[in-house]
């Protein structure tokens, strides 16, 4: 008995290696670290109850598989879309039109608000999809 005590008692771990390793993450994690900084004058804004601009959120454009519109939820056709755009861009700030589009809406419909959307300005389209469910 007295020796499995002993065995028991010798038995040390090395610690060691972890710890290596623990300050490898420290200094990988430091170098990585990005500072923001904002160059030019430092200036602190008053505040407000109620601001005149809106904060700057993207913009949402859903077509129905009939070629219906709605811009950020109104309604709009595609005689208006440019005039709707336009306001929706200044007014939002935005640079992103997200375009939801049924899956059975024609093609040309799609490229008709791509080219609006880009006619007002707007670079940045994105396609909204739903990721496929696996079949189990």
């Amino acid at each position: 008995m007295a020796r499995t005590q002993s065995k028991l008692s010798e038995t040390k771990l090395d610690i060691t290696p972890l710890v290596d390793c623990v300050f490898l993450l420290l200094i990988f994690f430091m170098v990585t670290t990005v500072f923001s900084t904002t160059p030019g004058l430092r200036v602190d804004l008053p505040k407000a109850a109620e601001s005149d601009m809106p904060p700057e959120k993207d913009l949402n454009i859903v077509i129905s598989k009939d070629g219906e519109l709605e811009l950020n939820g109104v309604p709009c056709t595609m005689a208006e879309l440019d005039r709707a755009l336009l306001e929706a861009k200044e007014m939002y700030r935005s640079k992103v039109l997200i375009i939801k589009a049924d899956k059975k809406t024609y093609h040309e419909v799609v490229v008709d608000v791509m080219d609006a959307a880009k006619g007002v300005g707007i670079d940045e389209l994105a396609i909204a999809t739903e990721l496929e469910e696996e079949e189990k």
